[in-house]
This record gives C-alpha cells, sequence and structure tokens, in this order.
C-alpha cells in the first residue's frame, strides 16, 4: 500500500484524515508503525491485510472480516464488573474494545467505566489485595440464593466475639484479629472491616475483607486513620455454604487514640525557592493549623498558621466518586496547608505540625532546597506506583526509597502520574497518603497528573482543570476514557500543591539546583492551539540555561516505547511526537520522564525515531508499584534498556553532570544507568 510505514508524514495524514489516507479507510484509524504489525481495512470487502511480515506478533490473530475479527485478536479478553449483581462477566472481543467503551455494553452500565485488562483488581485500603476474578468471593455478595441478606438474618442470633489486639489503634499499627472456629470454613467465608455503625445486616458493605482459610485462627490488618469507630466482622454462607452470609463473630468497636491525629504529612515546593508547603490532614477544622519550625529538633523558635479545605461527592464529576458508601466516596476529614517561608537555602529545618487543642504530630525534618547551580542535587523519580502492602512492588519502593531518604541527601521527589489508583474509593486516598508519609514528611513530593486522577467523561463543569466539555479533552483518537472513576483530580488538587506558574498542578514548573523541571500533562490538550502547548512554548523559552543548564520534561503517558501497545495508547504517542517532540528538540530538553505502561525503558538521544548527538533522551519509569506489564517488545535502535521489573530512578546532577541510575527493588542493584555532559 505504500513502502516506508515509519514515514512520520504519512502516518500524520492517516491519524488527522480519520484513517483515509489515498481513499484507503484504515481499521485501527491509525496505522502502525513497523513494530505493531499494520493493517489496513477495506470496509467495502471486510477483508485484512498486514502491512508487514512480522511472524513473531501472529498473536495478533487473524484478520478476516468485520464480523470476525479473530476472537484471539489483540484485545485478548475484557473484564468488567457488572454492579446490579457484582458478578465478574469476561467479555472477549475485539472490535477496538467496542462492547467495553465506557462501560457500557448492550445498554448495561459496568462499574469500571471502562475496559480493563488482566491486571485489573480491587485493592484493599487496609492492606488486602484482591482480584476480581476471586470466585467465589463478597464481590458476588448474597447473590447465589437469590435471597436479601435480611430476609434470613436474625438479630437475635448468637454471635461469638473476635478478639482483637487492640481497642485504639494509631495509622499504621498492626492489629491481630483471632478466633475459635467450630466448623471448617466456606471457600468464600470472610473477616470484613467496617464502620461500626454499618448495620450488621450489611455484609457487603465493608472497606476491605480477607477470606478465611482452613484451620486458620488469626490475621492481621494494618490501620488507617478514618476518623470514626471501625469493627472486624465474620460472616459465613449459610445453607451448605450456597446461601446467603450470615454473622458468625465480631470484635468491639475500635477507635482512633486519636480522631484528630495530624496524618498525610506531606512537603512540596511553592514559587519562590525559599518557599516549602506543608500539608497535613484532621478530622476537624475547629482549630486553626499550625506549623512549629526551626534549626534543631529541640527549640522550634518559629510558626506559621495555615489554612484549611474539604471536598464532598458532590464536587466531584462522575460514579463512582459521586457515591457515598466504604467502597466508593467517605468523608475525607480536611487538608490543611503552611506556607512556611524565607527559609535558608540548602539548610535543614525540623518541624510538627498541629495545634495544642488537638495534639501534635512526630517531629520530622527535610533540606531546602539550594538556590544556585553550584550545588549539586539528588533527585528520586518513578510512576504508576498503587497501595503498599496491596501492591508488593509499593511496598518494595516505599521501603527502598525510605532507606535511602534517611540515608542520603536527597533533594525532592518526582511522581509521574498515577498516584494512589483509588479511582473514586476514598479510603484509598487515606491508605496512599499514609503510605508516603515517611518519604513525603521528609523531602518534597511534586506530583504530576495521570490518566487515574484525571480522566473522564461527563460532569466537566467540576473538573478543577478549567478543560473545555463535559469530558474534558476527548479527541477523536487515544484512549481517553473515565480511568479516575469519575473523581476528575478533584481529590488530587485538595491533598497536593505545586508553584503557581502554569495550570494548578496540571502543568507547572520549577527549579531544583542546576535543573529545570517542566511537568506537563498527557491528559489536557497538547496540541499546537491549546493553552497548554502556549504555556510549555512560553516556559520553555523562558528557562536560563546559564542558571538550571539541565532540563527536564515529565508527563504521565509514554512519548516512546517499544513495548506493544494498544491502538488507543499508539495514537497518543504518535500525536506527542508530532505536536511536542519538536519542541522539546527545538529547546535542547535533555531528558523527557513519563510512566503509564508498569515498566522501565530508556531510548538513546533521539529525534523522530532515530538517535542523534543533541536529542531528547526518553525514559519510562512506571515501574514503582503497580502490577508489571507482561508485553512483548520490538527490536528497533533507539531503545538501549528495558524491563519488567519493580524499582526506582535516581537523578544526581550538577553544572556539566547528570547521572539518572535505575534500581532494582528486589536486591537494590543498578539495572541501568546512563551519564549526561555539559
Amino acid at each position: 500500500l505504500f513502502s516506508n510505514l515509519n514515514d512520520m508524514s504519512i502516518l500524520t495524514q492517516i491519524m488527522l484524515n480519520n484513517g483515509t489516507y489515498g481513499n484507503v479507510k484504515f481499521w485501527s484509524q491509525n496505522v502502525q508503525d513497523l513494530f505493531l504489525t499494520p493493517y489496513a481495512y477495506d470496509p467495502t470487502y471486510g477483508l485484512g491485510w498486514r502491512l508487514n511480515h512480522n511472524k513473531s506478533l501472529s498473536w495478533f490473530g487473524l484478520y478476516a472480516s468485520d464480523e470476525a475479527y479473530g476472537h484471539t485478536g489483540w484485545t485478548g479478553t475484557c473484564t468488567v464488573i457488572d454492579p446490579k449483581y457484582s458478578m465478574a462477566i469476561t467479555l472477549l472481543t475485539n472490535k477496538r474494545h467496542t462492547p467495553c467503551i465506557n462501560g457500557t455494553f448492550d445498554g448495561e452500565k459496568y462499574e469500571t467505566g471502562k475496559y480493563a485488562d488482566k491486571h485489573l483488581n480491587a485493592n484493599g485500603p487496609f492492606g488486602k489485595r484482591h482480584s476480581v476474578h476471586d470466585e467465589p468471593s463478597p464481590h458476588a455478595c448474597n447473590r447465589s440464593s437469590g435471597l436479601t441478606f435480611s430476609s434470613i438474618f436474625s438479630t437475635t442470633m448468637a454471635v461469638a466475639t473476635l478478639n482483637v489486639s487492640a481497642t485504639v489503634y494509631t495509622s499504621n499499627q498492626v492489629i491481630d484479629v483471632t478466633w475459635k472456629p467450630t466448623s471448617a470454613p466456606c471457600t468464600d467465608d470472610f473477616i470484613g472491616i467496617y464502620f461500626a455503625e454499618i448495620p450488621l445486616t450489611d455484609a457487603c458493605n465493608y472497606f476491605d475483607y480477607e477470606f478465611v482459610k482452613s484451620k486458620q485462627i488469626n490475621m492481621s490488618w494494618q490501620m488507617i486513620n478514618l476518623r470514626r469507630p471501625l469493627q472486624f466482622r465474620y460472616y459465613s454462607r449459610d445453607l451448605s455454604c450456597s446461601g446467603n452470609y450470615s454473622l458468625i463473630a465480631q470484635s468491639v468497636v475500635i477507635e482512633p487514640v486519636n480522631y484528630n491525629e495530624p496524618t498525610h504529612i506531606h512537603l512540596a515546593y511553592g514559587d519562590r525557592l525559599d518557599q516549602i508547603f506543608v500539608s497535613y490532614l484532621t478530622n476537624s477544622s475547629q482549630y486553626t493549623p499550625q506549623c512549629q519550625y526551626g534549626f534543631d529538633s529541640f527549640t522550634l523558635e518559629f510558626y506559621q498558621n495555615g489554612t484549611t479545605t474539604t471536598y464532598t461527592a458532590s464536587d466531584m464529576c462522575e460514579e463512582k466518586a459521586t457515591l457515598w458508601g466504604p467502597q466508593k466516596f467517605i468523608d475525607p476529614g480536611y487538608m490543611h496547608t503552611i506556607l512556611l517561608e524565607d527559609l535558608r537555602p540548602s539548610t535543614t529545618y525540623f518541624y510538627r505540625v498541629g495545634n495544642n487543642e488537638y495534639g501534635w504530630s512526630s517531629i520530622y525534618s527535610f533540606t531546602n532546597r539550594p538556590a544556585t547551580k553550584n550545588e549539586a542535587v539528588t533527585l528520586i523519580a518513578y510512576g504508576d506506583m498503587g497501595l503498599s502492602p496491596v501492591e508488593p512492588g509499593a511496598k518494595s519502593t516505599i521501603d527502598r526509597v525510605t532507606t535511602r531518604i534517611i540515608s542520603t541527601n536527597i533533594t525532592c521527589l518526582l511522581h509521574i502520574g498515577d498516584i494512589s489508583y483509588a479511582r473514586g474509593i476514598g479510603a484509598l486516598w487515606d491508605a496512599f497518603m499514609t503510605q508516603i508519609q515517611p518519604i513525603a514528611a521528609r523531602t518534597p513530593y511534586m506530583v504530576s497528573i495521570g490518566n487515574h486522577e484525571y480522566d473522564h467523561v461527563t460532569g466537566g463543569d467540576k473538573d478543577p482543570s478549567g478543560a473545555p466539555g463535559p469530558g474534558g479533552f476527548r479527541p477523536g483518537w487515544g484512549d481517553y476514557g473515565t480511568d479516575s472513576g469519575g473523581e476528575c483530580a478533584v481529590p488530587m488538587v485538595h491533598r497536593f500543591h505545586s508553584p503557581s506558574n502554569g495550570n494548578g498542578l496540571f502543568w507547572y514548573s520549577f527549579d531544583v539546583g542546576p535543573i529545570h523541571i517542566i511537568y506537563y500533562s498527557t491528559e489536557h490538550d497538547f496540541r499546537r492551539s491549546s493553552p497548554q502547548y502556549a504555556w510549555i512554548e512560553q516556559d520553555l523559552r523562558s528557562v536560563n540555561r546559564s542558571r538550571t543548564p539541565w532540563l527536564i520534561v515529565g508527563s504521565h503517558r509514554q512519548m516512546y516505547t517499544s513495548e506493544i501497545e494498544s491502538i488507543g495508547e499508539y495514537e497518543i504517542t504518535m500525536m506527542l511526537q508530532l505536536y511536542l517532540e519538536p519542541l522539546f528538540y527545538q529547546y535542547h530538553v535533555d531528558v523527557n520522564l513519563f510512566a503509564h505502561r508498569h515498566s522501565y525503558e530508556r531510548t538513546c538521544p533521539m529525534y523522530q525515531r532515530s538517535c542523534v548527538e543533541d536529542g531528547v533522551t526518553h525514559v519510562l519509569i512506571g515501574m514503582a508499584g503497580q502490577n508489571l506489564d507482561s508485553g512483548v517488545y520490538s527490536t528497533v535502535p533507539w531503545s538501549k534498556y528495558h524491563d519488567q521489573q519493580f524499582g526506582y530512578t535516581t537523578i544526581f546532577a550538577n553544572q556539566t553532570y547528570l547521572h539518572l541510575t535505575y534500581y532494582h527493588n528486589s536486591d537494590d542493584s543498578i539495572a541501568d544507568q546512563f551519564v549526561l555532559m555539559k
């Protein structure tokens, strides 16, 4: 059909013409390059042609006709959840996820709001990991017999006691739950944790759960402060394990030691080099939030008051974030922020947050960033973390990074999108913010926006980014969907802070010693006519390379990867290359950081798919904790290293030398590294 599939001008024309080139309609609506085995679609005869002969990708399926595009095609298995019956349903589909788009199939709305891949899991805020493939499972609560729980539940039935190792707790405390089994459990008997006021008849309205195994007599739970009384409950199936759930045992009510315990403590840079935001959360907004700080931990001689904010379900864009319940929105508490000013450069400060009425946090310390390029800095960078210990990779990353921050002078941390994976489940934000406190309370935690924080399709009037339309940026290409679970970044903008030189958390820039860092958003319009593009170009143009010789840009979705991508993902990478790559090359960007794919990959310095001496080095760092990718890679000359292991990166820079190192979490060994020189 044409000879050179790597010709960007031809590929771009096909993209911009809705998949048409030379009066030929292409099935995928974006011809893919050589490593993705592109194919064309002729709607007249419904025939498919491969445009190259890469036999290693035969798993893509046989493209035979519009009606039978190979059930083993690249889309594979689309897993969705039917909230009406809480059943896991598997759909085999091939037409660009058509049955799963926007979570609808045959008029039924599916809970995920979007097709889900094999990585889909139901994370628990109290550290329990579940898969929607669990069967039987509380995901199928009270569906077996068709009866309602209340129709068989007797409030006078005898209920045994679950013993707990503590009746009051603090964040991260482990509570052991024990019991004496009287018979073998059903395979889907479970112990769940509940708000104490949830009716005992409501077995399915848990925060988290763990199945009871045969002969098991205890389990451990890592606590988070949800600012309300909680209770453990043991439920078992009736009717020889085929009926509905009955309450077998319950614990006493357990409560936080301090409902207003200062939690979620974290730092961020302000507009000026002498500013730091200190943020934390409590249950009440009654008293003025305060930070006491000083040059040693014994004399906190300075103090600064702050401001308070919160959000409700009605502030967000769509379900499930707009619905109340333990597995949906819960009261998030009150977020307090104090801006510390006139801080000395490269100086260590000790601080605590809280007030005299409700109590104070522990004392933490941070070192302010240097004021000039003359001092070297070390940064940590990663993306796509999720929850620990639900995601084993997230736990290992937190452990490794905490050790490095305590033992090394880390200037700041970059988290390149897909932060908590809460996706409308409020308690997961509590769990994530608790998880990062050991590192984020010690070094500024600078976040960029990802699809799982922002993407939505309705409720645009609630969108804090100000993007036009009901669903923000929704071009005729890409796979922008409902990935945030309706949050549309509302929890993000209330919990995190950034310099105000752009558009809030969505795009902004800051200096760290000899590095200028620009965060841009791949979830918003980045085309030449967009406000974001104009801002990026203006910021690039204004960088003083004599003061910050190194220029790093970062955003969530990948501009380059040799890992096999879905069509929607590939469309976005093509457009990023079309619109932003020339801009980055023109202004001599050194490194482009991104994530989205759960893996690591580094390119050569490159431009337009070719290695060039003065090009941009692209580094994919989505390996911080969320389930790793297992896809195959193509062989391309610009990809210099890739793997699919949990890890993190460090970036050391002085005036003339930048060294990026990728570490594996498993043994903290160096897996990849490169050096750039000025």
